[in-house]
């Protein structure tokens, strides 16, 4: 309590032996609210404690989440570009306490050592998502069939991709367009799984991924869809546009 926080953190980064970096799916596009990505901020604690490691040859070790992919160093600023060539360990999801396991031996490499001999159970992560295998978006998309499977390139994550359900709606206004957007966030707040969705004029269209097992389908998405597609009967089809209106 009321501690000077900039200097407690200088202290503990001057005196550590190792720095783990936790990067999970979203780290890389993380942003404040003026929509500005944190790594990119001078400021921004996370990226000077890797900077410090990396400047002063403190061991860096990346522990990525949920089937996070390695980050290659174009994706990061220049100063932390080196993080990407340090082997990093992976926490996978359906072996969470081995893995546990094996990364405390791991730091018994770096001079750490345990409290006990016996092995330590840990609890499960929060997240237990799976992406969805080929038989299970086969039979998703016979229930959606005005959906489609899209694999593209993530924005500044080059050669990161990310596979996702992609579909657009066209409605008879624009009014009607805005509407069913506002109406579907509320949902989308309630489940807290959002899409990634753009309108232009009478058509929104939508592309559903779960970002949390590294950019792929999950059940998630398939109940998203349902609720969306659910929603749009209740809005008037579009009229046939003329040509002179086109």
């Amino acid at each position: 309590m009321a501690d000077d926080w900039p200097e407690q953190i200088d202290n503990a980064l001057r005196s550590a032996t190792v720095v783990v970096a936790v990067i999970g799916p979203g780290w890389l596009r993380i942003a404040d609210n003026d929509g500005r990505r944190r790594l990119d901020k001078e400021d921004d604690w996370v990226r000077n404690e890797i900077r410090y490691a990396l400047e002063n040859g403190v061991t860096l070790l990346p522990l990525l989440l949920s089937k996070t992919a390695p980050m290659s160093a174009s994706a990061l600023p220049d100063c932390l570009s080196k993080l990407a060539l340090r082997q990093a360990f992976e926490l996978r999801d359906d072996r969470w306490e081995q893995d546990l396991n094996l990364l405390i031996s791991r730091l018994d490499g770096f001079g750490f050592s345990k409290k006990t001999d016996r092995s330590v159970r840990y609890s499960k992560p929060r997240i237990s998502l799976k992406e969805l295998s080929r038989d299970e978006i086969v039979e998703a998309l016979a229930h959606l069939p005005d959906w489609k499977i899209l694999v593209s390139e993530i924005p500044g994550e080059e050669p990161l991709k990310r596979t996702e359900f992609k579909r657009s709606y066209e409605f008879a206004s624009f009014e009607d367009a805005m509407d069913f957007m506002h109406l579907a966030s509320k949902h989308i707040s309630e489940v807290q799984h959002h899409p990634r969705w753009e309108n232009i004029w009478c058509t929104v269209t939508v592309g559903l991924s779960t970002w949390d097992i590294g950019h792929k389908p999950s059940r998630l998405d398939i109940e998203l869809a349902q609720n969306m597609d659910n929603l749009r009967q209740n809005y008037p089809q579009p009229k046939t546009r003329s040509k002179h209106n086109q």
